[in-house]
């Protein structure tokens, strides 16, 4: 007699919550509340609910993702515990200091000893010889594109990232530096204003900045008249009223 062995259920695939970008792409509803932060096998994870009561749990990989426009509808106090829970630890150096790593790798956050900003380093990269240094810098500027693609630009000093970059540029060549990666950074940089110049609308964009600078120009010009011409309106009037008041007679005996 041959014994049948019941059929093996099939393995339930594990369940893998979609990201923020990933959200955004096939559902344009934001969540009205946050009810809860998890760290566990899928890593950080935010529950949330959405009108009408659905709730979802979103991924947060990145410390960016804390960031994305699906939670402008979150309160204030809501969005800064989703940047909490997902800001990398605070590490203490052997002299005291201390540091965090910033939204993107190769940012550093600085922080006094109450573990509050004091100040950052926006292209924290190694100093490597030249050829090695141009990888980072590649890969540098690939981290930073991808970022803004997500939407993450106005959390991410860019000018101060390219003040840096441009300044490490002048850092010695022929021994290990940054200069390979500032190099290679701004070649990205550069070949990214290309392909700007050849397939954006930038005419119609920079035609709507020049306008609307003009348009600035001109209301600082006419307020700074204004203020000018009350500024002698009012020395006037003060001159007047002291003119107008009765000198001190002296007492007689």
């Amino acid at each position: 007699m041959t014994n049948h062995q019941p059929d093996e259920a099939p393995e339930t695939p594990a369940f893998v919550p979609c990201t923020p970008s990933q959200h955004a792409s096939i559902n344009k509803i934001k969540p009205e509340r946050l009810l809860a932060l998890d760290d566990g096998p899928q890593g950080k994870t935010a529950l949330l609910e959405f009108p009408e009561g659905w709730q979802r749990t979103i991924a947060l990989p990145t410390q960016a993702d804390a960031w994305h426009p699906m939670f402008d509808d979150l309160t204030k106090a809501e969005r800064d515990r989703l940047c909490a829970h997902v800001a990398p630890p605070v590490v203490r150096r052997p002299d005291g200091t201390r540091y965090r790593k910033g939204p993107l790798s190769f940012i550093t956050l600085e922080l006094n000893r109450e573990c509050k900003w004091n100040g950052a380093r926006l292209f924290d990269v190694p100093a490597e010889d030249y050829g090695a240094g141009s990888i980072t810098g590649y890969r540098c500027a690939g981290e930073l594109l991808s970022a803004l693609q997500r939407g993450y630009g106005p959390h991410i000093d860019i000018r101060g990232i390219l003040d840096e970059v441009t300044a490490v540029q002048n850092e010695p060549f022929g021994r290990p530096s940054r200069r390979g990666a500032a190099v290679a950074f701004m070649e990205v940089v550069k070949e990214s204003i290309v392909f700007m110049a050849k397939h954006g609308n930038h005419s119609e964009f920079l035609g709507r900045r020049v306008a609307d600078s003009e348009k600035y120009h001109a209301y600082a010009i006419e307020q700074k008249a204004k203020e000018k011409a009350a500024f002698v309106v009012r020395m006037q009037a003060a001159r007047e009223a002291k003119a107008a008041k009765p000198e001190h007679q002296p007492a007689s005996h």
